[in-house]
This record gives structure tokens, sequence and C-alpha cells, in this order.
């Protein structure tokens, strides 16, 4: 007999309890309602995952508990597969108005007056995101009275992950970390940048598929759930340089990315990796950043503000390194449903650091003309300090290539 598992997603109840804070909320705001517009801020609180579009669509929650969905007709049923227990739908046939004479967001204008709502509305954005052709009204110009726009509401509780959370993003570090291994096991000169990079996603993903099951559950129609990529050469001193045309050559350093997606949720691995030796200049500029990244461990800690934390690194490469020169981004940033997410491990981001909280810690260094040197990992903050989730090896001798 087949025995199965819980399949790796946020279940009904968890969905249940983050609308419920919402509620809240809204009741110590004084806010009757609130729209919901991202994407993402939808999955997170009803569990409907969907491909972005034009066509817009949201969520209503009320202060007195109720939620209301507006949808295209195109989206219903799979709204309700995923969503069963949220049954109040606005439904609109197309945009920008499919025969109906009507902006989609008009419905929403129409639900709000059926509920009373007309007066203290909140939402995320005011109006639907202008992606993909999209032209739309702000709500506040149809409701004729503002709208208290407000991404914070949300996005604070997403800061903290729940204990179902941080397993999926586990998970995802284990995936994250499995496609980087087979991706540098084919690094060799002479190996093409894409075709490694596309090979080790399309492996690992194969590799993930057949362990995990059915407990795997897609929360998108793009991309595959392990993914593994580089660049090289002087490339690498672009913090997000593109892909390039061409083959590996010995010397080459090599900042790659690499991460798993389980429940919709994310992890994150970077590595700076070297083909052939490395000379006394490569490993002068590996052991600096291989310190401040070590630093940015030290400096996550519970009760601190993310300013302070990135003040420590900063410090740290300036005072001790003398390379403040180098430094082309902040140390980190929150991620999870999204590649990043708030807050930020950055000067001006005052936000308390808080056990549960997901970084990567990351900070490089760019010597420009020759490379960059950059480590990522997933940290989660514990009450005590944080503890690192991605597991692959980070020091230079794991990091070398063979040429051949």
């Amino acid at each position: 007999m087949t025995v199965h598992s819980d399949p790796l997603e946020i279940g009904a109840a968890e969905y249940l309890l983050r609308r419920e804070r919402v509620f809240s909320a809204l009741q110590q705001r004084g806010l009757g309602a609130y729209c919901v517009f991202g994407p993402t801020r939808v999955a997170y609180l009803s569990g409907f995952f969907f491909s972005p579009t034009e066509r817009p669509v949201a969520l209503v929650l009320t202060a007195a508990g109720e939620v209301h969905a507006l949808l295209p007709r195109l989206e219903v049923t799979h709204f309700q597969q995923q969503c069963p227990e949220l049954p109040n739908l606005e439904i609109y046939a197309e945009y920008p108005g499919g025969g109906e004479g009507r902006h989609p967001l008009t419905l929403l204008q129409g639900l709000l007056t059926r509920l009373g709502q007309t007066g203290r509305v909140g939402a995320d954005l005011d109006g639907y995101e202008h992606r993909w052709g999209y032209r739309g009204p702000r709500l506040s110009e149809l409701l004729g009275w503002p709208v208290q726009a407000d991404v914070a509401l949300i996005d604070d509780l997403r800061a903290i992950k729940s204990a179902a959370e941080t397993a999926l993003m586990r998970e995802a570090c284990r995936w994250g970390d499995r496609a980087h291994r087979l991706m540098q096991d084919m690094v060799e000169v002479g190996a093409q940048e894409l075709l490694v990079s596309h090979g080790a996603s399309l492996q690992a993903t194969r590799e993930m598929l057949a362990e995990l099951g059915d407990r795997y559950v897609p929360k998108s129609r793009e991309g595959m759930p392990a993914n593994a990529m580089f660049i090289r050469g002087a490339n690498t001193a672009h913090p997000h340089g593109l892909h390039q045309a061409g083959a590996v050559t010995q010397g080459d350093v090599l900042v790659t990315g690499a991460y798993g997606v389980v429940g919709g949720y994310e992890s994150e691995l970077e590595r700076t990796m070297i083909v052939g030796e490395p000379d006394a200049r490569f490993v002068q500029y590996f052991g600096a950043m291989m310190a401040a990244q070590q630093a940015g461990f030290d400096a996550l800690r519970p009760g601190r503000t993310c300013a302070e934390a990135e003040r420590d690194v900063r410090r740290f490469i300036r005072d001790e390194l003398g390379m403040d020169d180098l430094v082309r981004h902040h140390t980190g940033h929150a991620f999870g449903l999204e590649g990043h997410e708030h807050p930020f491990l950055d000067l001006d981001d005052h936000s308390v650091i808080e056990p549960g909280m997901v970084f990567s810690i990351e900070p490089g260094l760019y010597v420009p003309k020759f490379a960059g040197f950059r480590h990522s990992d997933t940290v989660l903050v514990t009450e005590h300090g944080s503890e690192r989730l991605s597991l692959y090896p980070r020091e230079l001798e794991a990091l070398t290539v063979s040429p051949v």
C-alpha cells in the first residue's frame, strides 16, 4: 500500500489565520474594508496563485470578517479550485470590458458601495498594477474619497515566517543546493554558460519531482522548481550581470545563483567560484568576501535593527578590509514568496529584526574589469541569533573547479 504524506504547501487553516490578522488590523485602524491588488499579497491571504495579466484581480476584506474576490471570468474555476472556502465572487467578462461597456474596477466600486463602505477604505495600492498594457482609474477616483494605500498592513505580516513557511523554505534550500551541485559538476573549460545553467536546472527538477512525487504542488505556470545559473569572467563585476554567449575558459571567475521553490516559497544560494588554480589576487578578494559575509552572519540578531546590522558589515568592510569602494549594494534582504521582500539590511531600514524573519546574507565586493565576489545564503533569525538554511560549501577549496 502506498502512503502519501501531506502536500508541501500552506494549509487552509493558516490562510484563515492570516485573514483574521488582517480583520483585526482593520478594526484597530478604524478601516471598514481593505482592497488587495498585489498578486503575491492575494496569494498570501487566500492561497490563490495565478498568472497576473492585464485583467484585474483583487480581494476585499472587511472589518466584519467578510472576504470577496474580484475576478475575470477566465479565472473563476481556477479560484474555486484553490479557494473553495471563499464563495463571494464579483465576476467580470473581460478586460477592457468584453462588451459590457464598463471597466472591471467599476464592479469593485459597486461591491464596496453594496457593502456600505463609503468612507474608511484601505488598500495595498490605489488601484490595479499597470502591467501588460493595463490602463485604469485609481480606486480613489472611482470612490470619490481618499483611499489609505499602505502595503505594510500585509507585508509586515509576511516578514515573520510561520513554522509551516520555514519548513517549505528549508525544503526549497535543499533543492537549491542540489541544483547548484549539479551545475558545478557540469562546469568545465569549453562548457556553454547557458546550456550548463539550464541543463542543471532541468536535471535538478527531474530529481526533485521524482523524490517528492505528489507532495510537490506547483504554484506557477512558468519556470522550474529547482534552478541554477552562473555568469563568468569580468561580467561578474556587475552585481546583476546578464548571461553572455560563449564558453567557459580557464581562469574564469564564476558567480552563481541557485534556488528552489516549494509551496510558492523560495530559497537563495550564491557562490563565487574559480576555474583552475586561483592566483593571489583572486585569493585576496575571495578571503575578504568570506570575512564580510561572516560579519553579516554575526550581525544578524533579534532585537537589533536592520540598519544596525548593516552598519556592522559596512564598518568591517571599511575599517578591517579597506574595501568600502568595492561595495555596490546592501548586505541582504528578506524573502519568501518573492525573491526580495521587506525588510532590507540597509543603512536606512530601521525595521527591528525578529525571530522568524528570513534574510539573504550577501555582502559583495566588485572589482572593476576583474571580477565580482559574492556568496549568498538563506538565513533564519532565531530567538538567540541565526541559522543558515542553505548548506552548500563556502570554502575556496570546495569551489575551485577543475578545468577538465
